[in-house]
């Protein structure tokens, strides 16, 4: 069940460098305790919010792994998004619309959630904060362009490949990462079967590519994953 934990305090927050507020002055950070940042858990699967509410709040990940989903008229869903700690989400509401997917929690998660109503007089008052806002939706909007062209120009080995080296790629592939999702997660999220998805992790696993323990999973050979997904060292 989902839980308020408390209330945001943003001057000892430990991913405040990693969040929309990041380039906001010390002294201004007093600012946002005036307003209703609240701390909250949501268990594994419990959607922090559905597709198609009313968009009331906009959230940053503090732990934990989102997956956005949209679910077609037919009820089949498809993973748009990967949200990790210090990335935001929710901000529908800024142009007057609900939701447009479903937030759904991979593992046990902790959020800051903010009233939309509140954010907006905030970002209204420090630049620094629509700058970072503005940054972050192009980001999102380039990762989407990305997407289009990998689902759609790339064969099934090359956007698998292409998925591991981007979720490895903060390690430097140096050691071991968490991988929470599923084979048919990341199916989902590719648009591959999940028998594809087995199939070519067992292939890789059997050449010394990668190997997996308990949900992580670590890339002993970048260089041969990254020519097989057709992308630069």
């Amino acid at each position: 069940m989902s839980n308020i934990k408390g209330k945001g305090q943003c001057r000892t927050c430990a991913i405040r460098q990693l969040s929309i507020f990041a380039l906001l002055p010390e002294a201004n950070l007093t600012e946002i305790q005036h307003f209703q940042p609240s701390i909250m858990t949501f268990a594994s699967n419990e959607a922090v919010y559905h597709q198609g509410e009313v968009a009331t709040c906009a959230y940053t990940l503090r732990q934990g792994l989102i997956r956005l989903v949209k679910t077609l008229p037919n009820g089949r869903t498809q993973i748009v998004r990967l949200i990790r700690a210090g990335d935001s989400f929710g901000f529908d509401g800024f142009i007057g619309e609900p939701y447009n997917h479903s937030a759904i929690p991979l593992c046990e998660i902790e959020v800051c959630r903010l009233p939309l109503a509140e954010l907006l007089a905030l970002k209204r008052q420090h630049p620094e904060i629509e700058s970072a806002m503005m940054k972050r939706w192009i980001q999102h909007l380039r990762e989407a362009e990305d997407m289009m062209v990998e689902l759609g120009a790339k064969k099934a080995s090359e956007r698998l490949a292409s998925f591991l080296i981007r979720w490895c790629e903060p390690t430097g592939f140096n050691g071991w990462i968490e991988l929470p999702l599923s084979r048919g997660e990341i199916g989902e999220l590719l648009g591959l079967t999940i028998e594809t998805v087995s199939r070519f992790i067992s292939d890789w696993k059997r050449q010394g590519l990668i190997e997996e323990r308990q949900g992580r999973i670590h890339l002993l050979d970048p260089e041969r994953l990254q020519a097989l997904a057709c992308v630069d060292d």
